[in-house]
């Protein structure tokens, strides 16, 4: 039931984002716009993204801006904002919202923002998406906390490098549309929560371990497939309702119903695996 409720609340916010006004069609107005902040005493950063449609990138920057935007936007229905407050910790909101003008809008997929952070500060990232495709290419920041939220469009995540701090927790959810993220043992967490809904995703979990970790997945309809390095052990425990959908590469279980990789007892970094039920299945393989 949940996830019907998904499909019903996120396609209506496709059309609404569109423009549910069947009055004039507003023509386009793309404009540019470029904005950077110089690294200045910050010791942290926290950003909080935001855009109602269109596509986003957000990429590692170097010295000395702060963050860096570029964006390309229709002005006709679309309004920009971006607040940087400074301190110890500097604090970036960015917003990119639809104007409150009727008409029928349908070109709100022209729309781009490429972000560039600081990667030689601790980072807090919370993203939330609209309609729209996301690509959070995640090599060499320092995150600390990273939130995704997308809801109609695909999302990628990519880790390329090991991640130099510990992230405390990932947050990564979808509405409407897939996910697609490699190398997110780079990214050193402690946990990781994943809730789905149509679309699925391909969770790879390549990269340097540092630590145990918990990994908490919500399969929504479409399924979730999970790829583990071999020099990882994982124990997995399941709704026992759910027990049908789980499809293990090389597991074995115990008396206690859990599922335990046949590595478990030879390795030094090891993960735990809460399965919650859904529509789809839920595999788990080896790289």
């Amino acid at each position: 039931m949940r996830y019907a409720f998904l499909c019903m609340t996120y396609i209506p916010a496709v059309i609404l984002l569109a423009g549910c006004n069947l009055g004039h069609r507003i023509p386009v107005e793309m404009t540019t716009m470029e904005q950077s902040r110089a690294l200045e005493a910050e010791t942290s950063l926290k950003a909080d993204i935001s855009m109602d449609i269109g596509s986003l990138e957000i990429s590692g920057g170097s010295a000395p801006d702060l963050y860096s935007v570029n964006l390309e936007y229709d002005r006709a229905c679309y309004t920009p904002e971006i607040d940087y407050r400074s301190g110890a910790e500097g604090r970036l909101v960015f917003k990119l919202e639809r104007s409150h003008k009727g008409g029928i809008r349908s070109e709100g997929n022209h729309n781009r923002v490429r972000l560039s952070l600081a990667d030689s500060l601790p980072l807090n990232l919370q993203v939330n998406t609209g309609v729209g495709d996301a690509r959070l290419a995640l090599s060499n920041l320092r995150l600390t906390q990273l939130s995704l939220e997308a809801g109609v469009g695909g999302a990628k995540i990519s880790a390329y490098e090991p991640n130099p701090v510990i992230c405390d927790q990932i947050r990564l959810r979808n509405g409407v549309g897939g996910l697609d993220a490699v190398g997110l043992g780079n990214l050193n967490f402690r946990r990781f929560d994943y809730e789905g809904g149509v679309g699925g995703a391909d969770l790879d979990f390549s990269g340097e371990w540092k630590q145990d970790a918990q990994i908490t997945i919500q399969v929504g309809v479409g399924g979730v497939s999970l790829r583990l390095p071999r020099e990882v052990g994982a124990r997995v425990t399941a709704e026992k309702h759910f027990l049908s959908g789980l499809q293990l590469d090389g597991f074995r279980k115990d008396s206690s119903e859990d599922y335990y990789s046949n590595n478990y007892e030879d390795t030094k970094i090891r993960v735990t695996i809460v399965v919650k039920t859904g529509i789809g299945g839920f595999r788990i393989s080896w790289i």
